[in-house]
C-alpha cells in the first residue's frame, strides 16, 4: 500500500509540473503573439498596398489543388482560385483517382480538353492517366488552368504530380475544398518581399465556414455555426493558430503548415526528396525517413524535412506564418468524422516525430532540434496520454487519502481555470481590432460582426472541458494504438458543400 502511494504521489508531482510548464509555455506564447498580432493589424502588413499588386519583384505561383471525391466543393473552390488578386499565377488540380463524379464536373465547368502539357517526373508518381487544359476563359494573370488524372495514391502523392507540371518559384500545398480570401496570395507574398532570400515556407491562419454566408466561393459574412461541436472547433483553431503558431513563427520554430493552404519554395521541396509518400525513391528520403515511409501527416513532415534538410548543409531558412485568416474550409459536424480527423492527426504527429527521431535534442540542428521537436514531444504527443493519467491518478489520490477532496477540487478548478483563460484570451486576441490604429480601418483578424457570436465563442472554452475534449483524448488514444499497428488509411469525411451555406 504505502509503495502503491508512492508511485502515485510521483505520477501527481509530474501531473503538475506538467501543467505548469504547459501553462507558462503557453501564456509565454500568447504574449508573443498579442505583439505580432497588433503590429501586423496596425502597419497593415497583413494586406499589402495597391502599389504592391503590380509589382515585378513578386514571383509566379502555383496553386496545387489534390482533388479526391470532391464533386461537391470543386467547382466552387476553383472559380474562388480563379478570382485571386496576384500579378502572375497557375492553378494545377490533380485528380487523384476518385470515385465519384469530381473530373466530370471539372470538365464540364472549365471546359478541359486533353493535351501536352509540360509534365517532369522529378517525384515519383501513381500512374497519370491524362492531362488536360482549360479552354474556358481565364482572367489576364492567370497563366494556366490545368487537371491532371491519375491513380489513387494520397494527397502528398498528388503533389507531387502536379509539382511535376508546375512551373511558380513557389507552390502551394492546399486542399480542393478550400477557399482562398481574394489577397490571400498578396498578404502570403509579402513575407517574400521582405526577406526574400531567406524564406522558404509561408503558412496563415485558417479559418472554419460552418455557418457563414458564402456566395461565389468568397466568404461574404462570418457567422458562427449553428451545432456546439463546430463551434468547439473554430475557438480550438483560433487558439491553436492565433496563439500557437503566430508565436512559433516569430521564434522560427515552426513545424507545421495546415495542409488547408500554404505556400513553399518550389526548388527546394523538389531538392527535399518531395511529399512523403511510398511512391517517392530518393537517397535523401530514405536517409531521413526509411525506404517505403509514408506519412498522413505530410503538411508536417514536409516542413521538418525542409528543415533537416537546409540544416544539414549550413543554410537558414525561415518558416513565416501570417496571423490573418487567408484561407477557408468546412469543419466535421460529425463526431464520428470529427474523431477519425483527430486521430488521424495525432498519428500523423507521431510519425513525424518518429521518422525525424535523428533531430531531437541536438545542437547541430538549432532551434528545431532542442526546442520545436521536443515541444511537439512532450505537450503535443505526450498529452493526451498524460491527461488520461490525470483521468485515472485524481480519483485514486483521492482513495488513497493523498489530497483532500477540497484541495483536489481546488486543484482541478485551478487547472481548468487557466485552459479557459488561455481559450478566451485567444478568441479576444483574434476577434478584437488593435488601439492606437486608424478607427476607420479597425478591425481585428476575425470580423465577427456580433457580440453575441464572440460571446458564444469564449463560453466554449469552458463548455469544452465537459466531454468534449475527453472525446478528443479517447480518439487520439485510438490514433496512438493505429500508429503502433502502422495503420496508413487516411479516413477521410463527407463535405456538406459550400453551396449549402445559407443565412440565418
Amino acid at each position: 500500500m504505502e509503495i502503491a502511494a508512492r508511485a502515485v504521489l510521483i505520477m501527481d508531482t509530474v501531473i503538475v509540473t506538467y501543467l505548469l510548464g504547459f501553462f507558462a509555455l503557453n501564456f509565454w506564447f500568447l504574449a508573443l503573439s498579442a505583439g505580432r498580432v497588433r503590429r501586423l493589424l496596425l502597419r497593415d502588413q497583413v494586406r499589402p498596398p495597391m502599389t504592391d499588386r503590380a509589382s515585378p519583384f513578386l514571383p509566379p505561383l502555383t496553386l496545387l489543388v489534390p482533388a479526391y471525391n470532391e464533386e461537391v466543393t470543386c467547382e466552387d473552390s476553383v472559380r474562388s482560385l480563379l478570382r485571386l488578386d496576384y500579378p502572375a499565377y497557375e492553378v494545377i488540380i490533380c485528380n487523384d483517382g476518385s470515385k465519384d463524379r469530381t473530373v466530370d464536373v471539372l470538365k464540364a465547368a472549365f471546359g478541359f480538353v486533353r493535351t501536352d502539357v509540360n509534365y517532369h517526373p522529378v517525384l515519383a508518381t501513381a500512374p497519370v492517366r491524362g492531362l488536360y487544359q482549360a479552354t474556358c476563359a481565364l482572367p489576364p494573370n492567370v497563366l494556366r488552368l490545368i487537371l491532371i488524372d491519375k491513380a489513387n495514391g494520397g494527397k502528398a502523392d498528388a503533389l507531387n504530380a502536379a509539382i511535376n507540371a508546375a512551373e511558380g518559384v513557389y507552390v502551394s500545398s492546399m486542399d480542393a475544398d478550400s477557399v482562398l480570401e481574394p489577397d490571400a496570395l498578396l498578404r502570403s507574398m509579402q513575407s517574400v518581399a521582405d526577406d526574400p532570400s531567406r524564406v522558404i515556407a509561408i503558412g496563415t491562419q485558417v479559418g472554419l465556414s460552418n455557418g457563414s454566408i458564402i456566395e461565389r466561393g468568397e466568404v461574404k459574412e462570418l457567422r458562427l455555426p449553428r451545432t456546439w461541436i463546430a463551434r468547439f472547433q473554430v475557438a480550438e483553431y483560433m487558439r491553436s493558430f492565433t496563439q500557437g503558431r503566430t508565436a512559433l513563427g516569430r521564434l522560427n520554430s515552426l513545424l507545421i503548415l495546415s495542409g488547408v493552404f500554404a505556400l513553399m519554395r518550389r526548388d527546394l521541396v523538389i531538392a527535399a526528396g518531395g511529399f512523403l509518400t511510398k511512391h517517392v525513391r530518393g537517397r535523401l528520403v530514405e536517409e531521413y525517413c526509411g525506404a517505403g515511409a509514408h506519412t498522413v501527416c505530410e503538411d508536417m513532415e514536409i516542413v521538418v524535412r525542409l528543415h533537416r534538410y537546409l540544416l544539414d548543409r549550413g543554410r537558414e531558412g525561415i518558416v513565416t506564418f501570417l496571423p490573418h485568416p487567408a484561407a477557408w474550409t468546412e469543419a466535421p459536424e460529425v463526431y464520428v468524422d470529427l474523431g477519425k480527423q483527430r486521430g488521424r492527426w495525432y498519428r500523423g504527429l507521431l510519425e513525424v516525430l518518429w521518422y525525424h527521431r535523428a533531430m531531437m535534442f541536438r545542437r547541430r540542428y538549432g532551434r528545431i532540434g532542442m526546442f520545436s521537436l521536443p515541444y511537439q514531444l512532450c505537450f503535443e504527443a505526450a498529452a493526451p496520454l498524460l491527461e488520461t493519467a490525470g483521468y485515472v491518478l485524481v480519483p485514486l489520490t483521492l482513495a488513497l487519502g493523498l489530497l483532500s477532496v477540497a484541495h483536489t477540487l481546488t486543484f482541478l478548478c485551478l487547472a481548468a481555470s487557466f485552459n479557459v483563460l488561455l481559450t478566451t484570451l485567444s478568441v479576444l486576441l483574434s476577434v478584437r481590432a488593435p488601439s492606437g490604429g486608424d478607427p476607420r480601418h479597425g478591425r481585428g483578424l476575425f470580423a465577427y460582426r456580433r457580440m453575441r457570436d464572440i460571446a458564444v465563442l469564449a463560453f466554449t472554452g469552458f463548455l469544452a472541458n465537459f466531454g468534449y475534449r475527453q472525446y478528443l483524448v479517447w480518439w487520439q488514444l485510438k490514433g496512438l494504438r493505429d500508429f503502433l499497428k502502422g495503420r496508413k488509411d487516411w479516413d477521410k469525411f463527407a463535405r456538406k458543400g459550400f453551396a449549402n451555406t445559407a443565412a440565418r
